[in-house]
């Protein structure tokens, strides 16, 4: 059989290759980065959030965290509003005075200490407009909390103003509710802005990571066998393995190192987002959210963003796990191939830059393909393309598969594709890569080999 002993090479190359300082030190740097990256992904955000989610802990134990203990109003318009039920629910004293009082009272803020804001409410042609100032030397005050009270004076004020105008009760909040637009093409669900990001985001990032995995690790391929070939080591296994088992046995054990540095990486990222939890910013979000729902509505904003992130990776499953290793494993498999046959097509080390260079194009095209119609953040011509593309795919299936660009059927196709690929390029590996094994001299052109080939 011409593939009989490719077992022998895959154990070698496999031991060969995980037992190199670089693969250890490399292997354990990077799962270190990582986990160092997902680490601080996740705790960064709670030393910017601190106060705010200690407040927030402290709301939800049932504590006042409002940090202005008395608000003084001015209400210098012609219409009539209350504010103590509104204002003393959120933890302050409401106190109304007159526009001479609140002249004296801005006066005063400049130098106190006090815990203390002044809010004048006057209305012009183009609306009410609220004027707000808080003590300047005062060591408590936030201005997170003026702006919360000035939230809530506002939705006040519209409330009472709607009511005395005569707009009935139960259309109060629909005329507060504001407009929401969306824009999508007809058929397709409209995504919001956060989801946006995300699909233009993680194509971009999976693709980079996808292709420094399976480029990089395709060439050590190539440089494995030029490297046996100019040692004349080759000529030693050709006495009792054939070419096409050593070319094999290399690829295959080179795919299997690749995904077992890639799983340790990924182990190095989990463990780290892992160590975080119990106090980063994802366990924390959800009181936070919460509170800041109870307290002025601004909650409601990080709950949809959460909402809005858990869509966009609606589709993670053991499905498309499945798809980003087949598809990892055929691309790997398609350009290690390519690699193999420019290894072994040159008999000395130096002209191995030159025989990558064509592999190396093609493979930076298949990148580009994949990675630039991301930018433009939606469904494009050039990205369908790239997904059926043997060269693109690899880099950019799983993504499009994981954010609902692409359905199973898809996947399915561009799968099929890639593998009808690496089986014609094997077929061809089949018939030349034993005439080329052997060849000493110049290196040999794709159109050497594919005369070889006929």
């Amino acid at each position: 059989m011409r593939i009989k002993g490719w077992k022998q090479v895959f154990v070698f190359t496999f031991n060969q290759q995980v037992k190199t300082k670089s693969f250890i030190i490399g292997t354990v740097v990077m799962a270190v980065i990582v986990a160092l990256i997902a680490f601080l992904a996740d705790f960064l955000p709670v030393l910017f959030l601190n106060d705010d989610l200690d407040r927030a802990e402290r709301a939800a134990n049932g504590e006042n965290i409002m940090t202005v203990e008395t608000l003084y109003i001015s209400n210098e318009t012609k219409y009539s509003f209350s504010f103590d039920e509104a204002v003393n629910a959120a933890g302050a004293k409401c106190s109304m005075i007159s526009a001479s009082e609140a002249e004296a009272k801005a006066q005063e803020l400049e130098n106190s200490e006090a815990n203390e804001m002044l809010a004048r409410i006057t209305n012009d042609e183009a609306g009410f407009v609220i004027e707000s100032k808080y003590a300047g030397k005062s060591q408590n005050v936030q201005k997170s909390d003026c702006e919360a009270i000035n939230s809530i004076l506002s939705t006040q004020l519209n409330l009472q103003y709607l009511s005395q105008i005569g707009v009935p009760e139960s259309e109060l909040g629909l005329a507060l509710s504001g407009i929401r637009t969306t824009i999508s093409a007809a058929g397709e669900e409209p995504v919001s802005f956060v989801q946006e990001i995300v699909n233009m985001v993680v194509p971009m990032l999976s693709s980079i990571v996808l292709f420094v995995f399976i480029f990089s690790y395709s060439q050590l391929v190539a440089q494995s066998v030029a490297i046996e070939k100019s040692s004349r080591i080759i000529e030693y296994l050709l006495t009792s393995i054939k070419p096409l088992a050593i070319i094999l046995g290399k690829v295959l054990a080179m795919c299997c190192v690749s995904l077992l540095q890639f799983l340790l990486i990924g182990l190095g990222g989990t463990i780290g987002f892992i160590v975080s939890l119990p106090f980063g910013i994802v366990g924390k979000v959800g009181t936070l959210a919460g509170t800041m729902t109870e307290a002025s509505g601004a909650g409601a904003d990080a709950v949809n963003i959460v909402n809005d992130i858990g869509a966009a990776f609606s589709n993670v499953d053991i499905t498309m796990i499945l798809i980003m290793l087949v598809t990892f494993i055929l691309g790997f498999l398609l350009f290690a191939g390519l690699a193999g046959l420019a290894g072994a097509s040159v008999s000395k080390m130096e002209d191995l830059a030159n025989a990558l260079q064509p592999i190396s194009l093609i493979g930076v095209l298949g990148f580009y393909l994949a990675y630039f119609p991301q930018v433009a953040g939606e469904e494009n011509s050039l990205s369908k393309i790239a997904r059926y593309l043997p060269i693109s795919s690899p880099f950019i299936l799983t993504s499009d598969y994981m954010l609902g660009k692409a359905g199973m059927v898809e996947a399915l196709i561009s799968i099929l594709i890639l593998a009808a690929a690496v089986i014609v390029l094997m077929m061809f590996v089949a018939k030349v890569y034993e005439s080329i094994i052997l060849h000493t001299g110049n290196r040999l052109k794709i159109g050497d080999m594919l005369k070889m080939s006929k």
